[in-house]
């Protein structure tokens, strides 16, 4: 769960609650298969019990909230009195938000998302639902539109409460936590049942996730910690046996050392002796003891980006799973279906290579090692071909098309690009169909996702480089990274030296024109929203800002530059307004005269502003980013020469 993303969704969104329902199960009473008609917040408030969503079980004590999108199927078994609220409501995006937004929630729907949330003030949230129930089932008009108001109370306090929460709430954040907690009480003596009451789950589904995860069951994750714990004492320290295996949480010397030698293969004592720390040697020496800890592989198993927590595979043996988990289940869909289009493709006379193991652990396109390169990615380091033949450009399809790749599929936003008329030919529209993507055999992905599941998916059909979107500051970061994937740094070499004498050109026409002290202001408006873009962004931030090296108003906010992009209040307008705008909007020139707010600032007023829709505006790849650069250019020179 990427909160902050979800916040501002939930900040777009129409929202309308369906329903509020009050429901009491008596010990041993079971809710059977109800399928969900909406997206729905479950929220216990007294009692224990167990809910199941399709299957996957949840440990549900008082004050617990589950969130769970349309569809799914909700069961639920009461072991004392068990008393829950559902709220179900329904949440869009408006049609003419932003493009960002609508990318945003395809790769992370916050409104389809489950999710688990022990609450700080769970009697805050409680007060919010209980008012919700309360006036929901009158008839009044005004009583509806209370609901609303509650509902959104609620949202915001539970979203806060989750910002604010040390732990991230999700299978992989669960699994985080455990790691968290042993980490810290490794020398204790703790039970499983101690240790799911604290996390508030079940013992068994504790269990189970976390060696879904890691390999490894709790216990067998501590004794693993403590033995490294160990082992960095006895080369790090004069302590003594006795003391070093009561300091990891072993009081008993002989049964250290047993779980040492089997664990190590070596006595406690023997292994300081045979890397023992000289004089000048003592790094080095040191480093060779630890390079072979047990615990250093599960230490590994999680790469950070931002505030998530990703898992990777990395050693064969590492990763076991329940044999019913959907993800089991799904892998074996997968791999069925590769092994027919295999069988097909070999059949044809044009052979797929079997398929290794990729950095997830999923199945990939096979080539030799002599053949593939290892580049760094959203996910941690990826084995991929030398010079694929065959890429899907998911995203980044501009920079791929500008590198001299014929790429063989895209999603069906980038192809809409106005800019990209002529370099299409044989593209296909991937959309989300992952079982058409397979079809089309890649031996290369390139995407932005962030999502790990949707990772693994693509990782499953081929090699798969992913890169978040604003991760470059520059075209040149961009097109750089780019040619060393794709194996063409000649190629991007040579398309960044052209692209800085067509950007050098324009830039000189411009500022010929452009008085010294002249600003430029990059917004967007849309529904009396309104957003300012930065140097980083597209909308014609980059444009104006880092191709033409035009000035931004003095009162913008540095963190408003360094963003993608800010929203601000109207009332904001006049302070950020500069002598000069590029707006994207759908209303004309005319409309914005018109407005009281638009029609009162300087540039609206006397025509300096460079309108488009979002049509054009959105993209920024960098074959977008040459074409929009040259008419804002034309544009600039335009309306300067007719003063």
């Amino acid at each position: 769960m990427n909160i902050d993303d979800h916040i501002q969704l939930w900040n777009q969104a129409i929202v309308k609650v369906l329903d509020v329902r009050h429901n009491v199960l008596e010990r041993g009473e079971r809710l059977h298969r109800y399928i969900l008609p909406a997206s729905t917040f479950v929220y216990t408030v007294r009692g224990r019990g167990r809910l199941w969503l399709d299957g996957e079980a949840y440990y549900a004590d008082r004050f617990h909230v589950l969130h769970v999108g349309k569809g799914a199927c909700l069961e639920a078994e009461a072991e004392t009195v068990l008393e829950y609220y559902l709220i179900l409501y329904k949440a869009v995006l408006p049609p003419n938000c932003l493009y960002e937004f609508q990318m945003l929630i395809e790769s992370d729907n916050p409104f389809e998302q489950t999710f688990s949330f022990a609450p700080h003030d769970a009697l805050e949230l409680l007060e919010f639902t209980q008012r919700m129930h309360r006036h929901w089932n009158h008839t009044n008009g005004l009583d509806k539109l209370q609901v609303r108001g509650f509902f959104y109370q609620f949202v915001h306090r539970l979203l806060r409460q989750i910002q604010l929460s040390p732990e991230e709430n999700s299978q992989h954040s669960l699994t985080e936590q455990v790691i968290s907690f042993l980490s810290e009480h490794y020398q204790e003596s703790k039970s499983i049942e101690s240790l799911s009451l604290q996390l508030n789950y079940s013992p068994q589904y504790l269990s189970r996730k976390f060696k879904e995860k890691t390999g490894l069951s709790p216990i067998e994750y501590v004794i693993r910690l403590r033995l490294e714990k160990a082992q960095c004492l006895l080369l790090t320290t004069d302590a003594s046996l006795q003391e070093i295996a009561r300091n990891v949480g072993y009081p008993d010397l002989f049964y250290f050392n047993r779980l040492f030698k089997k664990y190590m293969g070596i006595a406690p004592g023997k292994f300081r002796n045979n890397h023992l720390v000289r004089q000048g040697q003592g790094s080095n020496h040191t480093k060779k003891g630890l390079k072979n800890s047990i615990v250093n592989v599960s230490s590994q198993l999680y790469i950070i980006n931002g505030n998530e927590y990703h898992y990777q595979h990395r050693k064969e043996g590492d990763f076991t799973m329940n044999k019913g988990s959907k993800s089991v289940i799904l892998s074996t869909l997968w791999l069925c279906l590769a092994l027919m289009l295999n069988a097909c493709a070999a059949g044809s006379g044009a052979p797929l290579s079997t398929s290794p193991k990729s950095s997830t652990g999923t199945e990939t396109a096979s080539v030799s090692p002599s053949e593939t390169k290892t580049v760094s990615t959203l996910f941690g380091d990826v084995n991929i071909p030398l010079a694929p033949k065959r890429v899907a450009a998911v995203d980044y399809l501009g920079t791929v098309i500008a590198l001299g790749i014929e790429p063989i599929g895209s999603n069906d936003l980038l192809l809409q690009s106005p800019y990209l008329e002529g370099h299409l030919e044989g593209v296909e529209a991937v959309g989300e169909s992952f079982e058409k993507l397979l079809t089309m055999a890649p031996d290369l992905i390139i995407t932005h996702t962030r999502k790990p599941e949707i990772y693994e998916k693509y990782s499953q059909i081929a090699p798969t480089v992913s890169v978040a979107s604003n991760t470059f500051n520059s075209v040149h970061e961009e097109v750089t990274y780019f040619g060393k994937v794709l194996g063409k740094e000649s190629e991007a070499a040579e398309w960044l030296s052209q692209y800085e004498n067509h950007i050098a050109a324009n830039k000189a026409k411009v500022q010929e024109v452009v008085p010294k002290d002249a600003t430029f202001s990059v917004f967007q408006e849309y529904d009396g929203q309104v957003f300012v873009f930065g140097a980083k962004s597209g909308r014609g931030g980059r444009n104006i800002y880092q191709a033409l090296g035009l000035k931004a108003p003095a009162s913008l906010p540095a963190e408003v530059m360094t963003n993608t992009y800010t929203e601000i209040s109207l009332e904001k307008l006049p302070e950020y307004a500069g002598d000069y705008f590029v707006l994207t909007t759908e209303s004309s020139l005319e409309e914005l005269q018109a407005d009281p707010i638009w029609g009162s600032l300087k540039a609206i007023r006397e025509g300096r502003v460079y309108l488009w829709n979002e049509k054009r505006s959105w993209y920024r790849d960098p074959i977008a980013l040459l074409a929009q650069t040259q008419d804002l250019a034309n544009w600039i020179n335009g309306i300067l020469q007719q003063k």
